[in-house]
């Protein structure tokens, strides 16, 4: 049907943007068609598990002391500089306390260090998805992550609707068709503006096309 259009536009002498137009826009509905038939595979059916990580729900528990330990290095080290550094005078040739200034700076400097190095591997933690289930008929779908504290999962629900990923989970290569080069991990938004839950591609993922076909969102043209 898209190549009959082209030769259509062609014969009345139109220019070719417009057509190609018309088939990039055939091809999103038929996408949106496809959709559809992918979600009924849930209608029927109250949970299905779409993604489980095979792992503990205890297997972060080593992440809080690590952020801990993380934070509490960058303050000692903060401390220790605004009480201890030196500047060495240029004309006399003796070590005097550095300058406030400088000292706050590299002391806050380690503060900010430390905070962000702890809490992204926190954050990291809180965004990992042990379990991700499709519920209510097709409807809406569950994320069960670690909890920072590295013991048990929580929940959270969203649409389906509003579920998407700017990256395809399936590549045709590994044992489950999900390996990536340089990339293990795999990000599914919840919706737009917020931060994506992360899928490990070691993990075992249903139908990873089909999933493509869900999740993966292509961006319209412009004309």
């Amino acid at each position: 049907m898209g190549f009959s259009w082209i030769l259509q536009a062609q014969r009345l002498g139109q220019h070719i943007v417009p057509a190609l137009r018309i088939v990039y826009y055939s091809n999103v509905r038929m996408g949106v068609i496809q959709k559809r038939k992918a979600l009924g595979q849930f209608q029927e059916k109250a949970e299905v598990t779409i993604y489980e990580r095979k792992l503990k729900d205890t297997h972060y528990s080593w992440a809080p002391w690590v952020a801990g330990g993380q934070m509490l290095i960058w303050l000692n080290f903060a401390d220790f500089y605004w009480r201890h550094s030196m500047d060495k005078n240029k004309e006399t040739g003796e070590l005097t306390l550095a300058p406030m200034w400088k000292r706050a700076a590299i002391a806050g400097i380690a503060l900010v260090a430390g905070v962000s190095i702890g809490g992204g591997l926190l954050h990291f933690v809180s965004r990992s998805v042990a379990r991700l289930k499709i519920v209510d008929q097709g409807t809406a779908a569950v994320f069960e992550s670690y909890r920072i504290s590295g013991r048990g999962i929580k929940k959270h629900k969203y649409p389906i609707s509003t579920l998407f990923s700017r990256e395809k989970l399936y590549t045709g290569k590994g044992p489950h068709s999900v390996t990536k080069e340089g990339s293990p991990q795999y990000s599914l938004y919840p919706k737009e503006g917020t931060f994506p839950y992360i899928m490990n591609r070691q993990g075992v993922f249903w139908d990873p096309k089909t999933l493509d076909l869900l999740f993966h969102k292509t961006y319209a043209r412009k004309a």
